[in-house]
Parts: C-alpha cells; sequence; structure tokens
C-alpha cells in the first residue's frame, strides 16, 4: 500500500494582476511593513515604486530595505532584522527573486528571536526558529526559486565560506503572490537561469528517494512546461503565454521542493556559490545538469525514460526504461537554446576546488545528497564535478 506526507500551508494567489492586491494581503498580517528586496531591479523597473503604493494605499507604515543581493549573506539578513525590530515592524513583505525572498524569510525569523542568522545556519548546534517569526508576504519578480513557496531560506555565511539554508515550517510564507505579467520584467538571461532552477527542482524532486505520487505529478508537469515554454520566454521576455505556463512551472516545482526536497545537484552547487557569490545559482545547475543526468539515469531508468519522454526525446512505443539514456541530451538540447550549456570551468571554477567544493557538500549538505539514489559517496560526487568541469 502507499503511503506518504505532504504539506504545504502556503495561501497562493495566482493570475495576472495578482500583484494588485499586495497590500491587502499585507494588511492581513500587520500594520508595520518591513519590505525587503534587491539594490536595484524592482527600483527600475518600476515595482518597487508600485509596491510601495500599494501598502501606503492599504494603511501600512513602510520601512524600505532594499540591499539584497544575489547570493545574501547572514550579514545582510542581520542588517535588515535590525531595521525591522528599530522600526517595530509586525509583517515582512518580499518583492524579488529568490535572493529576496529567501533574505527576507530570514530576517522574519532573525528579527523576532533577535539572534544572528549565523546561528541558525550552524552545522552543528544550530538554533530553531521559533513561533514568534514574523509574518511573511512573498511577490515573486521571477519563476525560478520557488521560494515563495518553501520553508527554506539559502544564506552565505561568508565567514565560514557556507552557503546553506534555514529549514523551518515556521518561515514558509502566509501568502504567495505569482503574477506572470510580473515576470516580464525579468531578463533573458536571468529567466534563463531562474527557469533551470524550476528544471532541477523539479528532477531532483522527481528522483528523490522523499518523491510521493503528489510531487511525482507535480514534477512532471514542471518539466513537461520547462521544456516547451523557456526557450520561448528566454527568446521573447514580453511572451505573456510563456511567462503564464513558466510561472506555473515553478508553482509545481515549489510544492515538490518543499516536501521532497533537493538532492546533489543542489547540495554541490551551494558550496560552488559560496566560493564563487558571482556565479548565478541556475547557471551553477545548469553547469552540472547534464552531466547529472549522465551519471544517475541508471540508478531509476524508468523515471529517467519519463524524465526523457516529457521533454521530448523519448523512444516511441518503446518500454519508458528504454528512453533513460536520453534525458542527458533533452536536457543538453534545452540548456543550448537558452544560452546555458556551459561547464563549471566557464564560470571561474578551478579544478583544484573540486575536492574542497565536495567536502563542503558532505558537511553541510549531506541531508540533500543521501535523497540522491545510490548512495553516493565522496568519489562519486568527485566524479561528476570533474565531468562537469571538462564535458564537451
Amino acid at each position: 500500500m502507499t503511503e506518504f506526507t505532504f504539506h504545504n500551508p502556503v495561501r497562493l494567489f495566482f493570475g495576472a494582476g495578482a500583484f494588485d492586491r499586495l497590500g491587502e494581503h499585507a494588511a492581513d498580517w500587520g500594520e508595520r511593513a518591513l519590505l525587503v528586496t534587491g539594490r536595484s531591479a524592482a527600483r527600475k523597473t518600476g515595482l518597487l515604486d508600485r509596491a510601495v503604493s500599494l501598502l501606503d494605499d492599504a494603511g501600512l507604515t513602510v520601512a524600505l530595505f532594499d540591499r539584497i543581493m544575489p547570493n545574501p549573506t547572514a550579514a545582510v539578513v542581520d542588517e535588515g532584522a535590525a531595521l525591522a525590530r528599530e522600526q517595530d515592524c509586525d509583517v515582512v513583505v518580499a518583492v524579488g527573486g529568490g535572493s529576496a525572498m529567501d533574505a527576507a524569510k530570514a530576517i522574519a525569523c532573525c528579527a523576532a528571536d533577535d539572534f544572528p542568522a549565523a546561528d541558525f545556519l550552524r552545522v552543528e548546534g544550530k538554533r530553531q526558529p521559533s513561533a514568534d517569526t514574523l509574518p511573511l508576504v512573498c511577490a515573486t519578480t521571477t519563476s525560478g526559486t520557488s521560494s515563495e513557496l518553501t520553508p527554506f531560506a539559502v544564506i552565505t555565511v561568508e565567514e565560514w565560506t557556507q552557503k546553506s539554508a534555514i529549514r523551518s515550517d515556521y518561515i514558509y510564507a502566509q501568502v504567495a503572490i505569482v503574477d506572470p505579467e510580473v515576470t516580464v520584467t525579468c531578463p533573458a538571461a536571468v529567466t534563463a537561469a531562474v527557469g533551470v532552477d524550476v528544471l532541477a527542482h523539479a528532477i531532483e524532486g522527481y528522483f528523490s528517494t522523499a518523491a510521493s505520487p503528489i510531487t511525482d505529478a507535480c514534477s512532471e508537469r514542471a518539466i513537461e512546461l520547462v521544456a516547451r515554454n523557456l526557450p520561448r520566454a528566454v527568446r521573447d521576455c514580453d511572451d505573456l503565454e510563456a511567462r503564464d505556463a513558466m510561472a506555473r512551472a515553478n508553482v509545481f516545482a515549489g510544492y515538490t521542493l518543499s516536501n521532497a526536497g533537493a538532492s546533489a545537484l543542489h547540495a554541490l552547487e551551494h558550496p560552488i556559490s559560496a566560493y564563487h557569490p558571482e556565479i548565478a545559482h541556475g547557471a551553477g545547475l545548469a553547469a552540472m545538469l547534464v552531466t547529472y543526468a549522465e551519471h544517475y539515469y541508471d540508478h531509476d531508468p524508468w523515471r529517467f525514460g519519463r524524465i526523457a519522454k516529457l521533454m521530448g526525446r523519448g523512444v516511441q512505443g518503446a518500454p519508458t526504461e528504454q528512453s533513460a539514456e536520453f534525458a542527458a541530451d533533452a536536457i543538453q538540447a534545452l540548456l543550448s537554446q537558452v544560452g546555458l550549456d556551459i561547464r563549471l570551468a566557464d564560470l571561474g571554477v578551478e579544478r583544484d576546488e573540486i575536492e574542497t567544493i565536495v567536502d563542503d557538500a558532505m558537511r553541510y549538505m549531506g541531508a540533500a545528497v543521501s535523497k540522491t539514489p545510490g548512495d553516493l559517496t565522496r568519489d562519486d560526487l568527485i566524479a561528476l564535478l570533474e565531468a562537469s568541469f571538462s564535458r564537451d
């Protein structure tokens, strides 16, 4: 008999125009909002002014924290938490991509409990978020990280060169706003990178030892939507049909990620961008994704056969397992279409960093590694990175 659990408490508002209700949703949870966003993108596109106006019209007092960088750090989280306490904020509102939302979730946790972010990220003796965590409203501007739907906040502690996640049900957002019209402001290169993140979440969750019938259904739909629509969204950022499809893919992948989690691919990318914070998360994943499929498809041929077929590269009329070896080709073809058929060397990673990256992955991302079928060893992960470094 099948047994599984599934949990996601986030109230999701999806659709064109959903962003217009930002103030209304925030007002349901507080009166003094800390608005968390990146350093420039939301301001340049006009979304920041729009968000401030919506919050103001709903009667909220707004304190702006616009210092979030890609791969946000514990130090910037601590700054945001201090501002939230200083301004007596009772709700945190994030407008942006994964970095802004992850930082906002960490800020909500740290502001309430008055501890530094690093305390929640220790490998041993880590502090856990509490029920006092400030409520969160997350409005995503990308179809990528699914942070608006997950219990994770990925933060880098620069002093330790460690990029890992606070994980707690207390940092689920109360409200997620996914408005495909807002995502047209996302440039093509960013659209490609975050779209690869969606694909990785779906594939890793599908191939996870923690997968369930519900996450399987979500993963399959996400994979199919990305394969059909990411090249369109990259080619024409104003293609609303493709943007809507990618937003839906991101939601489906978010439900998978929040329950099945990520696996070895994410476990390796986190140390990579800890040492190289200039590397976009999706680009780091793209550099390893083809090799990941090449190395592990035989650990579950049926699932990788399904991935190949969902991406249009399966063997028609044959058992699904016979398509497994074509999954890597399907992934590479998609990456080529969006300009991300790349290697680790292309991103500035040095070969002599590989063992350190793997050791860090095993040390603080071991839970993700363990969700990859096959009982992967240190040598397995080194082989994966070696092949990703020099892949033809």
